[in-house]
């Protein structure tokens, strides 16, 4: 008979402190693969020209954006919300996609406001 006080045998369950760690660790990991796969499609996409297929793989580039972003904003509200729990590196990793993400938007719009 299992002990009743132990964990299942798949590993950390979800109530525990590093299942909540590894699920923001896996998110925030998974926003930046995205974001980095985004940035080959456009540089492909913008030597292709104006033609259809640039345009096809613009929109390609724009969805793995848009699926980095939704998934930095997740992993930034998981993390916030066990935000007390957390180690302090999956603290930093949790909001580090989306302060990137913003850094980088102040960033062109200033570089525009002063052009």
């Amino acid at each position: 008979m299992a002990d009743a006080g132990a964990p299942p045998s798949g590993g950390a369950f979800r109530g525990t402190t590093g299942g909540r760690a590894r699920r923001v660790r896996n998110v925030a990991v998974w926003s930046v693969a995205l974001f980095v796969a985004s940035v080959p499609v456009a540089i492909i996409s913008a030597s292709l020209g104006t033609g259809a297929e640039g345009q096809a793989g613009s929109a390609l580039a724009l969805l793995f954006w848009l699926c980095g972003f939704a998934t930095a904003v997740w992993a930034f509200v998981l993390g916030f919300r066990h935000w007390d729990t957390l180690p302090l590196g999956t603290r930093w990793l949790a909001c580090l996609p989306l302060l990137v993400v913003f850094l980088l938007i102040a960033a062109s719009v200033l570089v525009v406001a002063m052009i």
